[in-house]
């Protein structure tokens, strides 16, 4: 196997700045191999799997694809449409528990837009993404948990604990999702 072969393998799907700065690593590493007396099949051998090192690299870093996703605004308001949808819906039919739960999700939508207007636009729009989904299921919790508390809970009782649960998968995965991609968004910076 040539390296061009190894790289091919061991940087696919990989973002363009994270290929960059690993192709000029991983070439570093057998030049110096080679210089020590290594073959270059040899030296391209001490690089390991280049399945596994693809697999360990796309844990630290972003693909094009999640850099490249747009679809976090329209996610987005979609969302915020449908809560706002929820709550007049709600007001419409005189139901308070659930007007204010919305109202309480979309100032909760307004603070998390403050909070990542700051992101980089990649990473902006996965939080965008994900958190549109948290914002109409934070407001159906609200509404069935304050229902729960005045005496009338939902016929879904059990959901009132399941959706935190949710939450919290959904925090870690988007958390290291967004990590992945500050890091590779930071290596082009550097180029």
């Amino acid at each position: 196997m040539t390296l061009h072969d190894w790289l091919t393998v061991a940087l696919r799907n990989l973002a363009s700045a994270a290929q960059e700065r690993m192709t000029a690593e991983y070439r570093a590493h057998v030049q110096d191999a080679m210089t020590d007396g290594l073959t270059e099949p040899e030296a391209i051998a001490t690089l390991g799997d280049p399945t596994q090192v693809n697999r360990a690299l796309r844990r630290a870093y972003a693909t094009d694809q999640e850099l490249s996703n747009a679809q976090g605004l329209k996610v987005w308001w979609f969302m915020l449409l449908l809560v706002a949808g929820y709550g007049l819906s709600a007001l419409w039919f005189e139901q308070a528990v659930e007007a204010v739960a919305a109202a309480t999700a979309l100032v909760l939508a307004c603070l998390a837009w403050v909070i990542v207007r700051s992101e980089p636009r990649p990473v902006r729009n996965l939080l965008l993404a994900t958190a549109g989904p948290w914002v109409f299921n934070f407001t159906l919790w609200l509404g069935w948990s304050v229902q729960a508390w005045l005496g009338d809970p939902p016929s879904l009782g059990a959901i009132l604990w399941l959706l935190p649960v949710l939450w919290v998968v959904w925090l870690v995965g988007t958390m290291q999702q967004a990590r992945r991609m500050r890091r590779t968004l930071a290596l082009e910076d550097r180029a």
